[in-house]
């Protein structure tokens, strides 16, 4: 297919670096119950582009229409108490900080609107979200929330909200300029809100050599900088910034920018954020790796820990290698299929795990947490951390 030839985010034509990854699986989250489905997903290549201007990373060859966010799309990481302790500080601080409590909250992407629950909950407030991958529970709502399997436009917005959460949607939308614009208009049309935004750093990606975080499914890849720039450029007006979860994600609280103000002067390719050095060394990592894993298992089958965006494509990336199994502490990954392969993903409780040489931790904040479950049922194997 035709690459594109300017950034999806400022729209400038003078892009910079190149890294490929060849026919990679285009769903990671989706939920597959027979080995020949989820063996026969669409597969695709990755190039990813840089820009000079904003510093943008965006895959060139993406085609958005090939990946389906309906209630098949399974994406939950809330099973693990080292995560919920990640969304609990992320409401404890919202609600303090902008004064939510007992006031009205809008989530853009709320995928199966665990996040909305838990922060209306800690704020005792009312919550509306929009998802197309939602799929309503078996019993009424805990506390005063609304959901709409679909998506959410600025001229349909129900009233006026104090707060706008997108949590892990821009990674995955092709046109992030013209959505981000979007996210603009819908704060507007929902009063003074304070907007929300959190996904991946590129900055940790490109410091752990993580090649297995670079995913169809996310089209774009965010250094703090160009964050931040975009989202100015967009409209809206930058109050806090972090990094959190150990790095991996960031958080950008905004708010509508005055009408007059210049625009924003653009950042170009920070220290540490380079598309081009994390391509020159990505092979040689990703060498290291496989060979890490060949010694470590010995000869006896392997599994990898974690069934979400990062298993799944070291599953993927591992062709001379595959796991036996993946691990997923989520109840609805169990019994399914890592998409691009026929692997299994079972439960950590599964007594096949006893007959593994190695398990690999596919992402290390968990490895605290893994490491006592795997203690706890007296496991004898290798544990490697990436």
């Amino acid at each position: 297919m035709k690459l594109r030839s300017h950034c999806s985010g400022c729209g400038h034509d003078q892009l910079t670096g190149e890294f490929r990854l060849s026919r990679q699986p285009v769903v990671l989250n989706y939920r597959f119950a027979r080995p020949s489905r989820a063996a026969r997903v669409p597969r695709r290549d990755i190039v990813l582009r840089q820009c000079q201007r904003c510093g943008l990373i965006f895959n060139a060859a993406f085609e958005a229409e090939l990946i389906p966010y309906d209630r098949n799309y399974e994406n939950r990481q809330c099973f693990s108490p080292v995560f919920q302790g990640h969304l609990q500080t992320l409401a404890t601080g919202l609600t303090r900080r902008y004064r939510l409590r007992q006031g009205r909250i809008l989530e853009v992407g709320c995928g199966k609107g665990d996040f909305l629950r838990l922060l209306c909950r800690t704020a005792e407030a009312v919550g509306v979200g929009f998802d197309t991958s939602y799929e309503p529970g078996s019993g009424p709502e805990s506390v005063d929330l609304q959901f709409f399997s679909r998506y959410l436009s600025a001229t349909d917005v129900p009233g006026r909200f104090d707060a706008v959460i997108c949590r892990h949607v821009v990674e995955h939308v092709g046109e992030i300029g013209s959505f981000l614009r979007e996210i603009r208009d819908i704060a507007a049309a929902a009063g003074t809100p304070v907007v929300v935004i959190e996904t991946p750093r590129f900055e940790w990606i490109a410091r752990e050599h993580a090649i297995w975080d670079i995913v169809y499914e996310h089209c774009n890849y965010f250094p703090s900088h160009t964050l931040r720039y975009l989202c100015r450029l967009a409209g809206l007006d930058v109050r806090r910034q972090s990094a959190v979860f150990g790095g991996q994600y960031q958080i950008i609280e905004l708010q509508l920018a005055e009408q007059s103000r210049r625009t924003p002067r653009a950042p170009g390719i920070a220290k540490g954020a380079s598309l081009a050095l994390f391509a020159r060394q990505a092979d040689t990592h990703l060498a290291k790796l496989t060979r890490r894993v060949l010694n470590r298992a010995a000869g006896r089958p392997w599994a990898i820990w974690g069934a979400g965006a990062k298993g799944v494509a070291l599953a993927n990336l591992l062709p001379a290698t595959k796991p036996a199994f993946v691990v997923d502490a989520n109840p609805q990954k169990q019994g399914g299929i890592i998409p691009g392969t026929r692997v299994p993903i079972i439960s950590p409780e599964d007594r096949r795990l006893d007959a593994i040489g190695l398990i690999l931790i596919a992402n290390p904040n968990y490895a605290k947490e893994i490491g006592a479950s795997l203690r706890a049922r007296a496991f004898r194997g290798a544990v490697e951390i990436l």
